[in-house]
């Protein structure tokens, strides 16, 4: 053979890269903390809700007062 002959090397395809899957149970917690933050912020808004609609403190009560009321 001649050096004009000889083929040139081949590299072979890199390997497709094989997909990741998501570690078991990873998207729970996730999911679990975000239920547990609103259910907290529910709990939270309902016992501002329920004590300051049963026993308005006297600074909510004034504020209220003081407010126009067009409806009157």
């Amino acid at each position: 053979m001649t050096r004009d002959t000889v083929p040139a090397p081949v590299q072979p395809p890199d390997p497709a890269p094989v997909p990741q899957q998501p570690a078991v149970g990873a998207g729970l917690t996730v999911a679990i903390g975000q239920g547990a933050v609103q259910g907290a912020a529910r709990s939270i808004t309902a016992r501002l809700v329920d004590k300051f609609l049963t026993h308005p403190p006297d600074w909510l009560r004034t504020l209220w007062h003081a407010l126009p009321k067009p409806w009157e």
